[in-house]
């Protein structure tokens, strides 16, 4: 027995480089008590933060009126009706462009993920890591994620690398233990509960960590070896920077590396391009609230554990989390060291994982409203408002892009009504802003980004379809979480970009 854990069958007393596979699986010796604070942790401790309680009664009665009104003006002026909801989304849609323009501007010009590689701190201690993998069904992809955390230049002394497999997961866990792991693996087995989510898993890992720092990867990552230090750098700049709130998380960006394999996953790379390359750094360069992406965040383990760590039951648990982040006087980061990852091929591929991420950006959006007054307190109007504007637009693009395109189709094609200018000029603008976009991040550089370019405004509405996905399931299955899967991609990584 050592550090509270039980060791695993199959020790053969050997040297720890030459240890079986066997020998990394670790049993806690409390799992029933970890298991209920992985659960309900912040239930118990900040109940306004968890989506587990669903919508609040005075949302329920918004939501009541709200529909109520619509119906009454759908039976009497059902023409004011379509001229308001026109006008509605017009705004909307321009707020929006508005915003990501600011984001785009701001991000194009932001120094601020360029600063860690210059905070070469003297007398440079790397403190113990603690790097949380949930993984599951994916036995395909292991090996080279195993292949990447043993890449990782960090001193392999102050290396903690938990990967977390669900209970009844043999197949990827006999995939594990037929590789060569170094001692500072752990695979750890997380017991059945009520939902089976990422957010569980890593709330469970979290008690099991180590480190004074935490990241957090996905099965299909590929990370850039530098990544820890520099999160490392970015995290201890506070120590300079005088003045400003700290840093409790620094987002890495993501970069598909199969945008050729098909038009999704040229889109998808695209999207990510932007985001990464420039909405992230646009947010933290104007100290703006942060929806998290799900992997390559690094955490100060102290600050996660005062907030509560992840909300189990939200199935985009780091979007909540960096609204969280921010309500606690907390500031993101970010730094360049990538992380490759595999994008969705195929549209059924990609519709599973967007409607999760639509899913979960309700049920994050529900709870940052659940008491707007103290999000303006805390906040500040002009931050709120812009986290509001950023996940709520989210949603409203998601939900609308498909719609207002078979309208826009409908009123060409019928004689007599013309295709609204007001609609022409925000569909050209937005194809101006996302152009912008792509040629700032240096991702339509290439025969592929010029060709999921010009053709994005036929992809954009395909968000419609996960959107219908994310509402069905908001009613008949809120927690489950729709399993992306890995390991299909053909594409070959260029693996000397990681290094």
């Amino acid at each position: 027995m050592a550090d509270g854990w039980g060791i695993g069958p199959g020790r053969d007393g050997g040297h720890a480089r030459k240890r079986r596979g066997s020998d990394f699986l670790f049993y806690p010796d409390n799992s029933a008590e970890m298991l209920r604070i992985a659960d309900t942790r912040l239930l118990a401790d900040f109940p306004q933060a968890s989506c587990k309680l669903g919508i609040t009664d005075p949302q329920k009665r918004i939501l009541k009126r709200s529909f109520a009104i619509t119906g009454l003006m759908a039976l009497i002026a059902p023409t004011l009706l379509l001229s308001l909801a026109s006008l509605l989304a017009y705004l909307v849609f321009a707020i929006i462009m508005l915003q990501r323009g600011l984001l785009i501007y701001a991000g194009a010009f932001s120094t601020s993920w360029l600063d860690p590689e210059r905070a070469l701190l003297k007398g440079q201690i790397w403190p113990v890591y603690s790097v949380l993998v949930p993984v599951y069904r994916e036995p395909k992809a292991v090996p080279n994620l195993v292949a990447a955390l043993k890449g990782l230049d960090y001193p392999k002394r102050q290396l903690d690398i938990i990967i977390l497999l669900e209970e009844d997961d043999e197949e990827t866990l006999e995939v594990l233990t037929s590789l060569a792991l170094k001692p500072c693996f752990r695979i750890v087995r997380v017991p059945a509960g009520d939902v089976k989510t990422k957010p569980r898993a890593l709330n469970y890992g979290l008690q099991l960590a180590k480190g004074q720092y935490i990241a957090i990867y996905d099965a299909e990552d590929q990370m850039h070896s530098g990544q820890l230090k520099a999160a490392v750098r970015a995290l201890q700049q506070d120590r300079i920077d005088r003045g400003v709130p700290p840093r409790a998380c620094v987002q890495a960006p993501l970069v598909p590396h199969n945008p050729q394999e098909s038009w999704v996953a040229g889109q998808f790379a695209l999207e990510y391009g932007v985001q990464f390359g420039l909405i992230v750094p646009g947010l933290t360069q104007l100290r703006l609230p942060v929806p998290l992406g799900g992997t390559s965040n690094h955490f100060d383990r102290g600050v996660l554990e005062e907030i509560g760590g992840w909300d189990p039951n939200n199935v985009t648990e780091d979007a909540d989390l960096g609204l969280r982040l921010a309500c606690a006087g907390y500031r993101v980061g970010s730094i360049s060291p990538p992380t490759y990852e595999e994008a969705p091929i195929g549209l059924t591929q990609w519709v599973k994982q967007r409607s999760r991420w639509i899913k979960g950006y309700i049920q994050t959006l529900g709870v940052f409203l659940r008491s707007p007054g103290r999000g303006v307190d805390t906040l500040g109007a002009w931050r709120f408002l812009n986290a509001v504007t950023l996940v709520g637009g989210s949603i409203v693009s998601a939900l609308f892009h498909g719609p207002l395109l078979i309208w826009l189709v409908l009123c060409a094609c019928l004689p007599g009504i013309g295709v609204p200018p007001v609609a022409l000029g925000l569909l050209v603008g937005g194809l101006l802003v996302h152009a912008l976009a792509a040629g700032l991040s240096f991702r339509c550089w290439s025969w592929t980004g010029v060709v999921s370019l010009i053709s994005a405004p036929l992809y954009w509405p395909l968000q419609s379809l996960a959107a219908a996905k994310a509402i069905y399931e908001l009613f008949t299955a809120p927690f489950y979480w729709d399993k992306t899967e890995h390991g299909v991609s053909e594409g070959e990584l260029a693996r000397q970009s990681l290094r």
